[in-house]
């Protein structure tokens, strides 16, 4: 793994322990291509200390099914999880600002997203998504944030609080 000024540059296939790759604490931006083209990635665990997910950083990882994202997390970058293809469900905590373009961009598997806050969401965060079928969203996230899924059979639900 390859760590510079607590910026994470890349992640080699080695630094992966039975599928899973446990992000250090110290690190707090994901550079852009850090975490891609592992063939070997099935977890991915970020460290609380993890506050920002470059553009592109975690691309075309076809094994990867769960992500748990730092909870002190604020941006996810564009196409940051672009066409991680088996991922099925992620959660993004209260403390995410922001959502880029394309973020999850292809992850043809993602069934079901939960959104804890408020963040602003690029229209096409979950482009080319059709698995969709739960969304969990904060009963105060702007409506016009919907038009950022596909799928419209999707069942939408709206939690009274945000939860931690």
């Amino acid at each position: 793994m390859e760590i510079t000024n607590g910026v994470l540059k890349k992640v080699f296939k080695e630094d992966i322990n039975e599928g899973t790759l446990f992000v250090p604490e110290g690190v707090s931006e994901i550079s852009t291509l850090a975490i891609s083209f592992l063939n070997n990635l099935n977890t991915l665990v970020l460290s609380s200390s993890v506050e920002k997910i470059d553009d592109f950083a975690i691309t075309n990882n076809a094994f990867l099914t769960k992500i748990m994202l730092s909870k002190n997390i604020k941006y996810i970058g564009n196409f940051a999880f672009n066409n991680c293809t088996n991922l099925r469900e992620i959660s993004i905590p209260k403390s995410v600002l922001k959502i880029g373009d394309g973020a999850f961009f292809g992850c043809s598997s993602l069934n079901k997203i939960e959104i804890k806050g408020t963040p602003e969401i690029s229209k096409t965060a979950f482009k080319e998504c059709p698995s969709i079928q739960k969304i969990v969203l904060y009963k105060n996230l702007n409506l016009k944030n919907l038009l950022s899924f596909e799928n419209p059979d999707a069942k939408i639900e709206f939690e009274n609080e945000i939860q931690k």
